[in-house]
């Protein structure tokens, strides 16, 4: 079986700063090479009514893929985020519904997440990393995504669905997914702190003990707009982002960027 992977297309923003129809390009990749399987591990979009849209015109667009969706921090930007996520659960791929059986072995089990400070520097509290704001500037989530409660019960809860998730599938081989990053190694710290502060909210290390803990063979992951591939703790980890044209891009062309991006995974 061959499962396609990539994050953070966010739509709408690539789609105006390269003035190009992006889901077309993604469309016709999807076309040509014919994947069973095309994970999107969140940020779709910037609204969910946009990303549930967008998904649904994916899937009846290309009915010889099954695709598969966790949620990321843009796709729940609206007044209330638990019921952006609710609203996301209507599209049949997305993973917080439950896990999905991809043949007799291999089972895909995710959620989009959120984080809980973990992967933030000691020496800040956890009401500083709740505010959100360093200097001047304020982490978007902080006044685009509100879900009525604590950024740490949010991750609790998804961290929960997860574990239970894990246990009854204990026996296969798992795909694990989130939006969120499950381990530090993969966060980046420049020694600055306009930076570091804000990888408080980059996931939770919560995730990565799941994946240690029930021997999840591959990890498939987003929000940060760094590529990974690489062997972790014994896990096959895959971070795929498309990020941001121009500045997160190798090509100007936004078909070289989308058809070279995406990789893809064969079980």
């Amino acid at each position: 079986m061959k499962i396609a992977i990539l994050s953070d297309i966010h739509e709408g923003i690539n789609r105006k700063r390269t003035e190009t129809d992006i889901m077309a390009i993604l469309k016709r990749w999807i076309w040509k090479n014919k994947p069973e399987a095309f994970m999107i591990s969140g940020d779709m979009a910037n609204h969910p009514q946009k990303a549930l849209q967008l998904l649904k015109a994916l899937q009846d667009e290309c009915a010889q893929t099954n695709i598969y969706f966790v949620h990321g921090n843009h796709d729940v930007y609206a007044d209330n985020s638990a019921d952006a996520y609710k609203m996301l659960l209507q599209f049949p791929g997305n993973l917080g519904n439950g896990p999905v059986m991809l043949n007799d072995d291999w089972v895909l089990i995710g959620d989009g997440g959120w984080y809980d400070y973990s992967h933030g520097l000691a020496r800040y509290t956890e009401d500083d990393f709740a505010k959100g704001t360093y200097g001047t500037f304020t982490w978007t989530d902080k006044t685009q995504a509100d879900w009525k409660t604590t950024d740490n019960e949010i991750t609790s809860h998804a961290v929960q669905r997860l574990e239970k998730w894990l246990h009854t599938y204990k026996d296969k081989h798992i795909i694990m997914t989130t939006h969120f990053v499950p381990f530090s190694h993969f966060v980046q710290y420049k020694n600055d702190p306009s930076w570091d502060f804000f990888n408080a909210m980059m996931g939770s290390t919560r995730f990565g003990g799941l994946a240690v803990q029930y021997g999840v063979k591959k990890y498939i992951f987003g929000h940060i707009h760094t590529r990974y591939h690489e062997m972790y703790k014994g896990i096959e980890m895959i971070g795929n982002p498309l990020g941001y044209y121009p500045h997160e891009w190798l090509y100007d062309s936004p078909e070289k960027e989308i058809q070279t991006t995406i990789k893809t995974i064969i079980i």
